[in-house]
């Protein structure tokens, strides 16, 4: 057999192969275009598909991008934190007014633990005492004394009447005292309190010409006989403070003296606050009664 009737069969057969290869090509290509015809079909009758996929898609992008920037701002951060050299933490602030004096600081341990008040926040409340006690020529143990009767130090406090914070001082009608702190929304400020209050007491008791006389207008009471024994537990507790500042033991735990129910006096009004006061004298309801 020769050479050219050997290579035809061969010929022959690399042309089958093609033409099949051509011909499952070809159908291929023709189920492909009816997938995409049928997807075109479905997406045009249900167009809330595409909208559902253009949603989705536009998700992705922003989260991606969202977590390319992150990574971007904490490769950044940590770039700065590598070259900025460490500093060493600073110690917190003293509070204000600190330190105490060794009297001061005995009172404040020893109030923290008998109304169970924070001892930095009494600590705090001592100060100011003291401060404003010397400011207004008071004793400083009074008016602890009179926050611990009046508030037990709850600056939150309020009264029936609107007696507010920690020496529950009318912000109605001492509004001119707190002016100067903004106005009576100070009455719960503790350092604002204290200084309207020791301020009202000492007018008080200038106008009632004693310190029991004093505390008696500064309740808002008329005699002893509506004051409910109010003096003889401001006076007791302020007693128990003089003995801790001279270092006396005292027991945190010591009643304080009983009392009986007064009367609660009206509000007074615009009008009757202004007679009184144009009156040399006259007692003015400074507050509630307690």
């Amino acid at each position: 057999m020769s050479n050219a009737s050997q290579a035809q069969p061969q010929l022959l057969s690399w042309r089958t192969v093609g033409a099949e290869v051509l011909e499952w090509t070809h159908h291929t290509l023709m189920m492909v275009g009816f997938f995409v015809v049928a997807a075109g079909v479905y997406l045009y009758v249900h167009p809330q598909t595409v909208l559902s996929l253009e949603k989705g898609v536009t998700q992705w992008v922003a989260a991606r991008k969202a977590t390319v920037e992150e990574l971007q701002a904490l490769g950044r951060q940590a770039s700065a934190t590598l070259q900025t050299p460490q500093v060493a933490p600073q110690p917190a602030a003293a509070p204000p007014g600190l330190p105490l004096t060794h009297p001061q600081m005995a009172v404040a341990n020893w109030l923290s633990h008998r109304y169970s008040i924070s001892p930095v926040a009494m600590q705090e409340l001592v100060s100011r005492a003291w401060q404003v006690g010397k400011q207004e020529h008071l004793d400083p143990t009074l008016i602890l004394a009179v926050m611990a009767v009046e508030s037990s130090f709850n600056p939150y406090a309020q009264s029936p009447v609107g007696a507010t914070g920690l020496m529950q001082v009318m912000a109605s009608v001492h509004r001119d005292k707190f002016a100067p702190y903004g106005g009576p929304r100070a009455s719960i400020d503790p350092m604002a309190n204290v200084k309207v209050g020791a301020l009202v007491l000492k007018d008080a008791i200038a106008r009632g010409g004693s310190l029991q006389a004093g505390l008696r207008m500064y309740v808002g009471a008329t005699s002893n006989a509506t004051e409910g024994g109010y003096a003889a537990k401001v006076l007791a507790e302020q007693a128990r403070l003089q003995h801790v500042v001279a270092g006396v033991k005292v027991p945190a735990d010591a009643p304080v003296t009983a009392a009986a129910p007064v009367a609660k006096p009206p509000l007074p009004t615009a009008k009757a606050e202004q007679t009184a006061s144009s009156q040399p004298g006259a007692p003015q309801a400074i507050k509630r009664s307690v």
